[in-house]
């Protein structure tokens, strides 16, 4: 009872402090990761994070994150977009890592660790993303890049799990674990290609839409390539993104009508919506049960040099990236829309704390930061986007 009570309370909690934070046009995730801060030893100490049964549900919230991160992906938009978003994504995530890596080395922190919050730093949120730029002219040409910081995120899950294992990293096992990750992709690519942009076998589920039949095929799909990425040396959750990846191809298949294609992304917008307003509000609350309860010896000047790092090396990479793609007047909007960080960035930093590679205090101080570009981004790109 003690379980299902403290799920009753960070679920519900979580869901009524994520759909605030939606109503006033910031990502629910901020809402739902400050319900852990505040109901775990960081404040009142209500809920522990070492709970197993809890970290459990938690873990499945984390597995439906990543599939609905890779169905909410777009293979079409990049093929099209792939040279500017490339050259927006690779500066910014390239000036992001340079300027995260040399503060915390800066500040005496090993190598390691240093590189993992270097690396933790230079995505760009997809799902805050595709919010702050809904119908806007760059809307693609910016998720176009920030699906190419997912992909990028996702190798460094792979070479995460290798710490999480305790082996060492080396030039070795970087070089299997990206075998590996590329084999997975191809293979997925490939059969995802077979079987649902040219005969598309799921046809048959939408008979059962009303029965869930789509839902519990995405879920069962998340599980059972989770299962596979384990059996091959992956972390888990790669295997779920690949789920994600190989479901959001039903957007590349010719539809014969315009109402056969509205219906085909209703449904699939349903599936990402049912699953995702269930489980992972419980996963970002437990990440803020995470943080650490001595306020007093958080490291505040790591803090502050990461918050700089965050905005300065995505700002001002995106902005010469956006330049040098063409994008004169809209360079600075584009450099304040790349420096969003949001779910991802704390499935990583969940990682990094589980594998010992950051410490509890720098663990707290990076969910703050996530939290802090998850909220001022947008702000700053309507602020940019009126003076276009």
């Amino acid at each position: 009872m003690e379980f299902l009570l403290a799920i009753l309370v960070l679920f519900l909690y979580a869901k009524v402090l994520g759909e605030v934070f939606h109503y006033f046009g910031f990502p629910s995730l901020v809402g739902e990761v400050l319900v852990g801060i505040v109901l775990g030893p960081a404040l009142l100490g209500w809920v522990s994070p070492t709970d197993a049964h809890i970290e459990g549900v938690a873990m499945l919230g984390l597995v439906v994150l990543m599939l609905v991160a890779g169905m909410n992906s777009r293979f079409d938009l990049l093929a099209k977009l792939k040279f500017k978003s490339a050259l927006i994504s690779i500066p910014a995530a390239a000036l992001s890592f340079l300027f995260a890596f040399s503060i915390p080395y800066t500040l005496g922190l090993s190598l390691t660790t240093s590189l993992f919050i270097g690396a933790a730093l230079t995505n760009t949120s997809t799902d805050i993303l595709a919010r702050v730029v809904e119908r806007h002219r760059l809307g693609p040409v910016l998720m176009g890049a920030a699906l190419i910081d997912d992909i990028l995120a996702v190798y460094i899950i792979g070479i995460i799990s290798v710490m999480a294992l305790g082996q060492a990293i080396d030039v070795i096992s970087v070089l299997r674990v990206t075998v590996l990750i590329v084999i997975f992709f191809i293979a997925i690519a490939y059969v995802s290609r077979e079987l649902l942009v040219k005969r598309n076998v799921m046809r048959p589920l939408w008979r059962f839409e009303e029965r869930g039949g789509p839902i519990a095929f995405a879920l069962c799909l998340a599980l059972a390539l989770a299962v596979v990425a384990h059996q091959i040396g992956l972390h888990f959750i790669i295997g779920a993104y690949m789920a994600g990846l190989f479901i959001s191809r039903l957007r590349e298949r010719r539809t014969p009508t315009l109402i056969s294609r509205i219906q085909l992304n209703k449904i699939l917008e349903d599936v990402s919506v049912a699953l995702e307003s269930v489980l992972t509000p419980i996963f970002f609350a437990f990440v803020g049960l995470q943080l650490a309860p001595d306020w007093a010896n958080l490291n505040y000047t790591l803090l502050g040099g990461l918050i700089v790092a965050a905005f300065g090396g995505k700002f001002l990479g995106g902005l010469a990236g956006a330049r040098a793609a063409g994008y004169k007047r809209e360079s600075a909007a584009i450099g304040v829309a790349m420096c969003s960080r949001g779910a991802l960035e704390l499935a990583l930093l969940h990682f990094g704390l589980s594998a010992g590679v950051i410490g509890v205090d720098i663990f707290s101080s990076m969910v703050l930061l996530v939290m802090l570009t998850a909220v001022l981004s947008p702000i700053g790109f309507k602020y940019a986007a009126e003076r276009i």
